[in-house]
């Protein structure tokens, strides 16, 4: 929890203040590295809502050459899609 709570984040939360949706950047590299919304809210645009305001408000800590990445699963295509919708393509692949 205390590294979570130090990396670049943010939030939606429900009126009684449930998270709805939330997101955070890797803290070496600024890479979106979780992003996720609770079921009943998906495909209402919170993903991107969330990837686009976090990526813009501190892509900048990690540089200025206007870059971003996020890892996704192969399988995950409706983050892959997310990614797409904000302006993202796959550079290269990665396995373990």
């Amino acid at each position: 929890r205390a590294t979570l709570l130090m990396l670049p984040s943010t939030v939606i939360r429900l009126g009684d203040g449930t998270p709805a949706a939330w997101a955070f950047l890797a803290g070496l590299d600024g890479t979106l590295m979780t992003l996720h919304v609770e079921e009943p809210y998906r495909g209402k645009g919170l993903a991107k809502a969330l990837a686009c305001r976090l990526m813009r408000d501190h892509l900048k800590d990690y540089g200025d050459d206007g870059w971003g990445a996020a890892d996704v699963f192969l399988s995950n295509l409706k983050g892959q899609a997310v990614c797409k919708s904000i302006g993202g393509k796959p550079s290269w692949t990665s396995s373990w």
